[in-house]
């Protein structure tokens, strides 16, 4: 019987090496590609801009002084969008601290509606908040619930180019001892393929240069790691719906943050 439990934990062991391996093969692969296309862009207009600079062309032609503004511009978005990706990078691979302290939810999305009011209003984008007056406080660490809640914001806003609704409630389920916070939108929705992986990293609806996909995985991670719970509804051209939840008193407290 020992020598079977012992094959088998060697078998279980190599399993999850294994399949360690692969996600790490996936995650250089795909950041290598990420890193690559702006590394590549750099370069190009780089050798491009010596080489009027070698032949005296930004002397001799003031159009090329433009030409060469706009690419400089471009060398300096995609380096911005090298750092982007490297800092998500480290914000997803490093285990933050949590600073725990009992929250009251309802302040946290009126100050993130705040921050993101006037890109709604840029984007034509009507919005409305639905606060549970009878909302426990719930112990978290409000910044990183903070961060979790702009990030599915500014997600629906980028799912609304054309305009649209945007509903933030927050209630709480006294039956299950459960705090929740819902963003809905009315926007383009989600691709039913694309929805069971959502949550994994690299994985984006947003156009090519326009997200890397760390945003929900960070977002999942940070949940989970208080106890809670993240979930997601969309139907393409109809909207999406996120709701997270939270557990309220004495066994949150002991439970946040453990891991």
């Amino acid at each position: 019987m020992e020598q079977k439990t012992s094959e088998l934990k060697k078998a279980h062991d190599h399993l999850l090496q294994a399949e360690k391996m692969a996600s790490i093969g996936k995650l250089a692969a795909v950041v290598a590609h990420e890193v690559n296309n702006p590394l590549s862009g750099i370069l190009t207009y780089s050798k491009l801009i010596k080489k009027w600079i070698d032949n005296g062309d930004l002397e001799r032609r003031p159009d090329r002084v433009n030409e060469a503004r706009q690419c400089l511009d471009l060398v300096a978005s995609e380096s911005r969008r090298c750092g982007d990706l490297v800092r998500n990078l480290l914000t997803f691979s490093r285990v933050a601290p949590i600073n725990l302290a009992h929250v009251d939810l309802n302040p946290i999305v009126e100050r993130a509606l705040k921050l993101v009011q006037h890109q709604l209003e840029m984007n034509g984008i009507q919005w409305q908040a639905e606060l549970d007056p009878e909302m426990p406080q719930v112990f978290c660490d409000g910044a990183q619930i903070e961060q979790v809640l702009l990030a599915l914001i500014m997600n629906a806003i980028d799912a609304m180019p054309r305009g649209g609704n945007l509903w933030v409630k927050t209630r709480y389920h006294a039956d299950k001892e459960q705090a929740e916070m819902e963003v809905r939108d009315d926007g383009t929705g989600i691709a039913p393929d694309v929805l069971p992986n959502l949550f994994e990293p690299f994985v984006t609806t947003k156009e090519s240069g326009k997200g890397v996909g760390l945003g929900l995985a960070i977002s999942k991670s940070i949940v989970e790691r208080h106890k809670g719970t993240i979930e997601v509804e969309s139907e393409l051209g109809r909207g999406t719906c996120f709701r997270i939840r939270f557990p309220v008193g004495t066994a949150a407290k002991a439970g946040a943050g453990s891991s």
